[in-house]
């Protein structure tokens, strides 16, 4: 399956100099529960090829909770060092789950063949999506039985 249908390409980019409060305040304006973190040119996010991180609302509370505050002074970029994860516009459903899975994320950004980020796969999606495909699946074999059982096998082709 294509994960043009899965990602959600109304994702939010902020530069890496924003401070986590100011990620904070852009994810409760926006009302989402991440933000790719890029390298700025210009002073600008947009420069989508340049991705070097995410910063999800749970970063942000495991980050309070530990320290019991959020560092004012501390940068997105530096925050969200480390292996970044990304999911390719051409993989698969089943192989960016997998990547997903191998490096326990909830979130990647998706990339196209250009490196630019075009959207963000988040596993919360994928399973509101799966589910009701789920539910379809089971509509259909509730519905086939209905009509198998419309159709009576007459008494003479029944086993003995």
């Amino acid at each position: 399956m294509s994960l043009e249908k899965f990602m959600k390409k109304d994702f939010v980019m902020v530069p890496a100099t924003s401070s986590l409060v100011e990620v904070a305040k852009v994810m409760l304006e926006r009302h989402v529960g991440d933000v790719i973190i890029s390298r700025t040119k210009n002073g600008k996010a947009e420069v989508r090829e340049d991705v070097i991180g995410i910063v999800t609302d749970r970063d942000l509370v495991l980050e309070f909770a530990k320290k019991g505050k959020l560092d004012p002074s501390r940068k997105a970029g530096e925050f969200a060092k480390g292996k970044l994860t990304l999911a390719s516009l051409s993989d698969g459903l089943g192989a960016a789950i997998e990547k997903m899975n191998k490096n326990g994320v909830r979130r990647v950004p998706v990339v196209d063949a250009d490196k630019k980020v075009v959207g963000i796969l988040c596993a919360d999606d994928c399973m509101e999506i799966l589910g009701l495909e789920m539910s379809s699946l089971t509509g259909i074999m509730k519905n086939a039985l209905k009509n198998e059982k419309k159709h009576s096998v007459p008494s003479r082709l029944k086993a003995v």
